[in-house]
């Protein structure tokens, strides 16, 4: 049940849906940006990113307290029909809070934010689940074969990703706690290795202090890697926008802890706290790997550990200790292929949800036609003699039971949706560097736009505007300084886009 859901849970989850493999893009922004400049960066991404989930959060309260205060109004589609867990007290009391961030935007926004919204959803994460399993194979293949590539077998790395990652994506969040829980450790012991390893082999390589801190771009006037180097601002920035990206998840990640009103009022600080974990990740990871690394360090820093024996000398050092220091070494070049286990499910089942919300009834009552017609619930009926009746002669309570196994196979089917094409598309698709550039105009609007505009519109309801949630990020006068953000945000992406054009045609 959903009492396994406690807030140590939600802290796990929101760091597995944030911590992507990017953050193996992080030393390397360091080491083209400059620690101040990349470091500002950040920390301004890690405050603003805080500020639109709470928009995200208070637009959830704004949205169950106006489906309570017109209860007789018409529900949405995903509250009428979304019911996939059992009838229990704790989950039938949560079950009426089942709903995504695109039912907030068709109710507070319309229907043309909520086509705009499903299809930038839809953009970004198909395109990131289809990098996610090309991670996971170029790190499998890694450690297979290494670099031989002709004995490679076309399509294992897909099939074994596939077989871990599918059924993990079709069942709820609460079902996944223990691994989710084991891989956020993985996750972490990876990210420990590379930070206390860079900090060891700059205390124990002597060659390090031997090098120029000039980096590579000295061309461009950067005087240190230490302070700001701006030719290296758009890759800090690019890597940086989308590095504290979860505001899509927020309905699905507290639906868990609804029930529990104590433990309600402290997700702001659980948020907080996972945002400000992953924002000090990412400036100890970048800065010790670059100071190490230096002009060196590669735009996939794992890459830089194949080998790395930590500043040690191999023909004085215990043949005991270099064994553990490779095995350490290891476990960062295949932490994309752990990290991509873990983060691959969420998403996907965070777009099956979302494309369950976004389609109509219809489906779900096909399901339920289909489901009597070839009496496959037989077992769910209160009355023997139901089987042989029409849906509209069932019994309330009969009629809740076709409705939802029809529901939970709907939900099923659209979580398959979700996750399968990415791993197919991925046994061809070999070049993703433009598809990504194009979801990122997609993820400006996910993560910065669309919480903007629930803020404006949802907190301009009147009595709505106070919510439990409340607090100095409510303040409506911070939308226009996050809108120009954004809008910053989207015009750094767009050059990127118009530059990835013109070296197309290029070459």
């Amino acid at each position: 049940g959903y009492d396994r859901f406690s807030l140590q849970t939600l802290y796990v989850f929101a760091l597995n849906y944030i911590l992507g493999v990017g953050v193996l893009g992080m030393p390397y922004a360091f080491s083209q940006a400059g620690f101040l400049l990349c470091s500002i960066i950040i920390i301004s991404v890690s405050i603003i990113s805080f500020i639109t989930v709470m928009w995200v959060l208070e637009a959830c309260e704004r949205y169950e307290a106006s489906k309570r205060l017109h209860a007789d109004a018409q529900p949405t589609e995903s509250t009428m029909i979304l019911r996939s867990k059992g009838s229990d007290a704790s989950c039938t009391s949560i079950d009426r809070h089942r709903y995504e961030v695109v039912d907030l935007i068709a109710h507070f926004l319309g229907p043309l934010h909520n086509h705009v919204y499903s299809s930038s959803l839809m953009a970004l994460m198909f395109i990131g689940l289809l990098a996610y399993t090309q991670v996971f194979c170029g790190a499998f293949g890694a450690l297979v074969w290494g670099n031989d590539s002709e004995s490679t077998i076309w399509g294992l790395g897909q099939f074994c990703f596939a077989i871990v990652v599918l059924p993990l994506s079709t069942i709820e969040l609460d079902e996944q706690v223990e691994v989710q829980s084991i891989l956020s450790a993985a996750r972490f012991l990876a990210i420990f290795v590379m930070v206390a390893g860079s900090v060891v082999a700059l205390i124990l390589d002597d060659q390090v202090h031997q090098k120029d801190i000039d980096l590579p771009t000295s061309d461009a006037h950067c005087e240190s890697m230490f302070t700001s180097c701006f030719s290296g601002f758009g890759v800090a920035f690019s890597t940086a926008l989308f590095s504290q990206l979860f505001q899509h998840s927020i309905p699905g990640l507290v639906r868990p802890l609804r029930a529990q009103e104590d433990r309600l009022s402290k997700v702001p600080s659980i948020f907080a706290a996972s945002l400000l974990t992953t924002c000090s990740f990412y400036l100890l990871l970048g800065m010790t790997a670059a100071s190490y690394f230096r002009g060196d360090t590669k735009s996939s820093v794992n890459l830089n550990f194949a080998g790395f024996l930590f500043g040690l000398d191999p023909t004085s050092t215990h043949g005991g200790l270099l064994l553990l220091v490779r095995c350490a070494a290891n476990v960062v070049v295949v932490f994309p292929a752990l990290d991509t286990i873990s983060v691959f499910p969420l998403i996907a089942n965070t777009l099956g949800n979302n494309f369950y919300a976004s389609t109509s009834r219809t489906m779900v009552k096909w399901i339920s036609c289909r489901l009597m017609e070839y009496g496959l619930c037989k077992e769910a009926y209160s009355r023997p003699d139901s089987a042989n009746r029409r849906y509209s002669d069932l019994s309330s309570q009969d009629r809740s039971a076709v409705m939802k196994r029809a529901s939970q196979l709907s939900t099923l089917f659209w979580r398959m949706v979700a996750a399968v094409p990415p791993l197919v598309a991925s046994l061809w698709v070999s070049d993703l560097s433009f598809s990504l550039l194009l979801a990122g105009v997609a993820g400006v609007y996910v993560a910065f736009f669309a919480p903007a505009f629930l803020q404006l519109a949802s907190g301009g309801s009147g009595v709505f505007e106070r919510t439990r949630f409340h607090g100095w990020y409510s303040n409506r006068l911070l939308v226009a300084p996050v809108m120009a953000f954004a809008t910053f945000s989207l015009g750094m992406v767009l050059i990127q886009i118009v530059g990835a054009v013109h070296h197309l045609y290029e070459t």
